[in-house]
């Protein structure tokens, strides 16, 4: 099987050494017949991608580059329209693959094909989420391992998937209207994909290994609930005007993404006038806080 980890670059050069040696070390751990296609997309107008050594002459290791720069999703939609793998994991610049994550998917995909009649499925492994002043398991509850495919969770409490280079995904089922329908407002891109993955009734399967780690860093675009809202509320602008995905999902999503938005900038007197009036909301969010032991709040 051959997977393509496609990463979008945006002045990433200072990045590029641990990221080869991490992909190398990949490549290293697969089992015959297995193969990495690795696309660099590099969205810096005014800097070429560096890369050293061997990785440099690999005919599996390629960069394509944008005409000018275009954000996160539509790079990830260049080096996807590329990519020639049966799956595809989707790596930021400063992201960390466990050194035989790849290998590990794989075996994964085989055991459960082994077993199962659904055909492809997405696979969701647990990942080490770095915070300023601590580090963790993102899944550190039973019940929180079964919300990675469960869509009510994703409308009402918000995404379960720190990111989608934690994620395998079958290249085939990925929505022709996430390609065509750009979020230019980066941030949640994935999100956008796991809802409509998750509206068509695709099944993701939970992988109890910590194959991935999400770095904290100053740079990182996700740790903005402003940023992040903006592109949430664009992917569903999109939705909402196609009609790709019932009202009533759409009306619960946008509820939930505005309460929360209000909560985050209110008072101590206007969260709890909040939280009387979205009560229900409100209950769903402490009893999800509270049985996946998440550290992050309602506001997580």
């Amino acid at each position: 099987m051959r997977v393509s980890i496609i990463t979008p670059f945006y002045y990433g050069n200072e990045y590029i050494t641990e990221y080869q040696e991490m992909l190398l070390l990949n490549e290293k751990n697969l089992e015959a017949g297995d193969e990495i296609e690795v696309i660099l997309v590099n969205d810096s107008p005014s800097e070429a991608i560096r890369l050293q050594g061997t990785t440099s002459a690999k005919r599996n290791w390629r960069v394509i580059s944008n005409e000018r720069n275009m954000g996160i999703h539509a790079s990830r939609i260049h080096g996807l329209l590329e990519a020639k793998g049966d799956y595809v994991i989707f790596l930021d610049q400063d992201d960390v693959l466990r050194e035989d994550a790849v290998a590990t998917f794989l075996s994964f995909v085989r055991c459960v094909a082994k077993q199962a009649t659904a055909g492809y499925q997405v696979i969701v492994a647990n990942a080490v989420l770095e915070q300023k002043d601590s580090t963790s398991l993102w899944y550190r509850t039973d019940y929180h391992k079964k919300q990675v495919g469960n869509l009510k969770t994703y409308i009402n409490v918000g995404t379960q998937i720190i990111s989608p280079g934690q994620c395998l995904i079958p290249k085939e089922l990925i929505p022709e209207y996430w390609m065509t329908h750009i979020c230019t407002k980066n941030g949640s891109d994935d999100y956008f994909l796991w809802l409509l993955m998750l509206e068509e009734g695709i099944p993701f399967l939970y992988l109890d290994e910590p194959l991935y780690e999400h770095h904290f860093t100053d740079k990182n675009l996700s740790s903005s609930t402003e940023v992040t809202d903006e592109s949430n509320f664009q992917f569903i602008s999109y939705m909402r005007e196609d009609g790709v995905i019932p009202v009533k999902d759409i009306d619960a999503l946008e509820k939930m993404l505005v309460f929360k938005a209000e909560f985050r900038t209110a008072n101590k007197m206007g969260k709890i006038k909040l939280a009387v009036s979205r009560m229900s909301l409100m209950l769903i969010n402490i009893i999800f806080k509270l049985k996946s032991h998440t550290r992050y709040g309602f506001n997580r």
